[in-house]
Protein backbone atom coordinates (compact mmCIF):
# COMPACT_ATOMS: atom_id res chain seq x y z
CA UNK A 1 0.00 0.00 0.00
CA UNK A 2 1.29 3.47 -0.89
CA UNK A 3 1.18 6.10 1.89
CA UNK A 4 1.14 9.82 1.07
CA UNK A 5 2.13 12.05 3.99
CA UNK A 6 1.48 15.78 4.38
CA UNK A 7 4.53 18.05 4.21
CA UNK A 8 6.50 18.45 7.44
CA UNK A 9 6.85 22.17 6.81
CA UNK A 10 3.98 24.49 5.85
CA UNK A 11 3.72 25.33 2.16
CA UNK A 12 4.09 29.12 1.75
CA UNK A 13 4.30 29.66 -2.01
CA UNK A 14 3.04 28.14 -5.25
CA UNK A 15 6.63 27.17 -6.01
CA UNK A 16 6.82 25.20 -2.76
CA UNK A 17 3.45 23.64 -3.49
CA UNK A 18 4.47 22.60 -7.00
CA UNK A 19 7.76 21.17 -5.78
CA UNK A 20 5.96 19.21 -3.11
CA UNK A 21 3.34 17.88 -5.56
CA UNK A 22 6.05 16.96 -8.04
CA UNK A 23 7.83 14.99 -5.35
CA UNK A 24 4.62 13.19 -4.47
CA UNK A 25 3.88 12.36 -8.15
CA UNK A 26 7.43 11.17 -8.71
CA UNK A 27 7.22 8.99 -5.63
CA UNK A 28 3.90 7.54 -6.79
CA UNK A 29 5.28 6.82 -10.26
CA UNK A 30 8.33 5.10 -8.83
CA UNK A 31 6.18 3.04 -6.45
CA UNK A 32 3.78 2.05 -9.25
CA UNK A 33 6.69 1.20 -11.53
CA UNK A 34 8.30 -0.98 -8.87
CA UNK A 35 4.99 -2.71 -8.18
CA UNK A 36 4.43 -3.41 -11.87
CA UNK A 37 8.00 -4.66 -12.26
CA UNK A 38 7.57 -7.07 -9.35
CA UNK A 39 4.27 -8.27 -10.81
CA UNK A 40 5.84 -8.69 -14.25
CA UNK A 41 8.73 -10.72 -12.83
CA UNK A 42 6.28 -12.82 -10.81
CA UNK A 43 4.27 -13.57 -13.96
CA UNK A 44 7.45 -14.45 -15.82
CA UNK A 45 8.36 -16.86 -13.03
CA UNK A 46 4.86 -18.39 -13.04
CA UNK A 47 4.92 -18.84 -16.81
CA UNK A 48 8.39 -20.40 -16.71
CA UNK A 49 7.38 -22.80 -13.92
CA UNK A 50 4.15 -23.77 -15.68
CA UNK A 51 5.93 -24.26 -18.98
CA UNK A 52 8.59 -26.49 -17.40
CA UNK A 53 5.97 -28.61 -15.58
CA UNK A 54 3.82 -29.04 -18.68
CA UNK A 55 6.89 -29.80 -20.79
CA UNK A 56 7.90 -32.60 -18.44
CA UNK A 57 4.33 -33.92 -18.38
CA UNK A 58 4.12 -33.91 -22.18
CA UNK A 59 7.35 -35.91 -22.37
CA UNK A 60 5.84 -38.52 -20.06
CA UNK A 61 2.62 -38.52 -22.08
CA UNK A 62 4.58 -39.09 -25.29
CA UNK A 63 5.76 -42.42 -23.86
CA UNK A 64 2.24 -43.24 -22.67
CA UNK A 65 0.74 -42.51 -26.08
CA UNK A 66 3.36 -44.62 -27.85
CA UNK A 67 2.70 -47.53 -25.49
CA UNK A 68 -1.07 -47.27 -25.92
CA UNK A 69 -0.79 -46.95 -29.71
CA UNK A 70 1.35 -50.09 -29.89
CA UNK A 71 -0.94 -52.02 -27.53
CA UNK A 72 -4.10 -50.97 -29.39
CA UNK A 73 -2.54 -52.17 -32.64
CA UNK A 74 -1.94 -55.57 -31.06
CA UNK A 75 -5.47 -55.56 -29.60
CA UNK A 76 -6.95 -54.89 -33.03
CA UNK A 77 -5.14 -57.89 -34.50
CA UNK A 78 -6.20 -60.14 -31.60
CA UNK A 79 -9.83 -58.99 -31.80
CA UNK A 80 -9.93 -59.67 -35.53
CA UNK A 81 -8.66 -63.20 -34.84
CA UNK A 82 -11.27 -63.65 -32.10
CA UNK A 83 -14.02 -62.62 -34.50
CA UNK A 84 -12.81 -65.13 -37.08
CA UNK A 85 -12.88 -67.90 -34.48
CA UNK A 86 -16.37 -66.93 -33.28
CA UNK A 87 -17.66 -66.89 -36.86
CA UNK A 88 -16.18 -70.32 -37.59
CA UNK A 89 -17.63 -73.71 -36.76
CA UNK A 90 -14.78 -74.47 -34.39
CA UNK A 91 -15.79 -76.78 -31.50
CA UNK A 92 -16.24 -75.16 -28.11
CA UNK A 93 -12.99 -76.46 -26.68
CA UNK A 94 -10.98 -75.24 -29.66
CA UNK A 95 -12.71 -71.85 -29.75
CA UNK A 96 -12.18 -71.31 -26.04
CA UNK A 97 -8.49 -72.13 -26.37
CA UNK A 98 -8.03 -69.59 -29.16
CA UNK A 99 -10.03 -66.53 -28.13
CA UNK A 100 -8.77 -64.13 -25.50
CA UNK A 101 -9.55 -60.61 -24.34
CA UNK A 102 -7.01 -58.50 -22.51
CA UNK A 103 -5.99 -54.87 -22.36
CA UNK A 104 -3.13 -52.94 -20.84
CA UNK A 105 -3.44 -49.23 -21.50
CA UNK A 106 -1.68 -46.56 -19.47
CA UNK A 107 -3.37 -43.47 -18.07
CA UNK A 108 -2.35 -40.16 -19.56
CA UNK A 109 -1.21 -37.45 -17.15
CA UNK A 110 -2.88 -34.04 -16.87
CA UNK A 111 -1.97 -32.79 -13.39
CA UNK A 112 0.43 -30.03 -14.52
CA UNK A 113 -1.92 -28.83 -17.25
CA UNK A 114 -4.92 -28.68 -14.92
CA UNK A 115 -2.88 -26.92 -12.23
CA UNK A 116 -1.77 -24.27 -14.75
CA UNK A 117 -5.38 -23.74 -15.81
CA UNK A 118 -6.55 -23.49 -12.21
CA UNK A 119 -4.02 -20.89 -11.07
CA UNK A 120 -4.20 -18.97 -14.35
CA UNK A 121 -0.55 -19.44 -15.31
CA UNK A 122 -1.58 -21.11 -18.58
CA UNK A 123 -2.78 -17.68 -19.73
CA UNK A 124 0.78 -16.33 -19.28
CA UNK A 125 2.13 -18.66 -21.99
CA UNK A 126 1.91 -17.41 -25.57
CA UNK A 127 -1.22 -18.86 -27.29
CA UNK A 128 0.79 -20.03 -30.30
CA UNK A 129 2.93 -22.14 -27.96
CA UNK A 130 0.09 -24.13 -26.41
CA UNK A 131 -2.06 -25.00 -29.44
CA UNK A 132 -0.78 -28.56 -29.91
CA UNK A 133 -0.73 -29.20 -26.16
CA UNK A 134 -4.30 -27.96 -25.87
CA UNK A 135 -5.35 -30.39 -28.63
CA UNK A 136 -3.64 -33.25 -26.82
CA UNK A 137 -5.29 -32.59 -23.47
CA UNK A 138 -8.71 -31.83 -24.98
CA UNK A 139 -8.72 -34.99 -27.07
CA UNK A 140 -7.61 -37.03 -24.07
CA UNK A 141 -10.53 -35.73 -22.03
CA UNK A 142 -13.07 -36.14 -24.82
CA UNK A 143 -12.09 -39.74 -25.62
CA UNK A 144 -12.24 -40.96 -22.01
CA UNK A 145 -15.84 -42.24 -22.38
CA UNK A 146 -14.77 -44.31 -25.41
CA UNK A 147 -11.76 -45.64 -23.53
CA UNK A 148 -13.85 -46.68 -20.53
CA UNK A 149 -16.44 -48.31 -22.81
CA UNK A 150 -13.66 -50.21 -24.58
CA UNK A 151 -12.28 -51.48 -21.28
CA UNK A 152 -15.79 -52.46 -20.13
CA UNK A 153 -16.39 -54.43 -23.35
CA UNK A 154 -13.07 -56.25 -23.03
CA UNK A 155 -13.65 -57.09 -19.36
CA UNK A 156 -17.19 -58.34 -20.08
CA UNK A 157 -15.98 -60.52 -22.94
CA UNK A 158 -13.16 -61.91 -20.79
CA UNK A 159 -15.66 -62.75 -18.02
CA UNK A 160 -17.90 -64.65 -20.48
CA UNK A 161 -14.91 -66.64 -21.78
CA UNK A 162 -13.73 -67.45 -18.26
CA UNK A 163 -17.20 -68.67 -17.32
CA UNK A 164 -17.44 -70.78 -20.48
CA UNK A 165 -14.06 -72.36 -19.82
CA UNK A 166 -15.15 -73.36 -16.34
CA UNK A 167 -18.44 -74.76 -17.72
CA UNK A 168 -16.60 -76.51 -20.55
CA UNK A 169 -18.92 -75.19 -23.25
CA UNK A 170 -19.72 -72.05 -25.22
CA UNK A 171 -23.40 -71.96 -26.08
CA UNK A 172 -24.89 -70.05 -28.99
CA UNK A 173 -26.10 -67.09 -26.91
CA UNK A 174 -22.63 -66.64 -25.46
CA UNK A 175 -21.08 -66.78 -28.92
CA UNK A 176 -23.49 -64.12 -30.13
CA UNK A 177 -22.80 -61.92 -27.13
CA UNK A 178 -19.08 -62.29 -27.71
CA UNK A 179 -19.52 -61.36 -31.39
CA UNK A 180 -21.30 -58.15 -30.39
CA UNK A 181 -18.70 -57.28 -27.76
CA UNK A 182 -15.86 -58.08 -30.15
CA UNK A 183 -17.33 -55.94 -32.93
CA UNK A 184 -17.84 -53.07 -30.47
CA UNK A 185 -14.29 -53.44 -29.16
CA UNK A 186 -12.86 -53.44 -32.69
CA UNK A 187 -14.67 -50.21 -33.52
CA UNK A 188 -13.53 -48.50 -30.34
CA UNK A 189 -9.96 -49.79 -30.70
CA UNK A 190 -9.84 -48.39 -34.24
CA UNK A 191 -11.03 -45.00 -32.98
CA UNK A 192 -8.61 -44.89 -30.05
CA UNK A 193 -5.76 -46.05 -32.30
CA UNK A 194 -6.35 -43.17 -34.71
CA UNK A 195 -6.65 -40.64 -31.89
CA UNK A 196 -3.38 -41.91 -30.40
CA UNK A 197 -1.70 -41.36 -33.78
CA UNK A 198 -2.87 -37.74 -33.97
CA UNK A 199 -1.94 -37.17 -30.34
CA UNK A 200 1.56 -38.47 -31.02
CA UNK A 201 1.93 -36.02 -33.91
CA UNK A 202 0.65 -33.16 -31.74
CA UNK A 203 3.19 -33.96 -29.03
CA UNK A 204 6.01 -34.07 -31.58
CA UNK A 205 5.01 -30.68 -32.98
CA UNK A 206 4.26 -29.00 -29.64
CA UNK A 207 6.33 -25.84 -29.16
CA UNK A 208 6.39 -26.58 -25.44
CA UNK A 209 8.67 -29.52 -26.23
CA UNK A 210 11.22 -27.39 -28.08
Amino acid sequence: MIDVHPPHQPVHTWKDFLIHMSAICLGLLIAIGLEQTVEYLHHRFQAREARASIQQELAENARVVQHNWTKLGADKAELAKDMDVLNSNAPDAQALSLIQYSWYLLRQHDEAWNAAKTDGSIALIAPQDIGEANYFYSSSSETLPVLFAYIADMETAAAIVDHARIAGRLDQSEREQLRLLTASSIGRANFLYEVAHYQSEALKNSKLNH
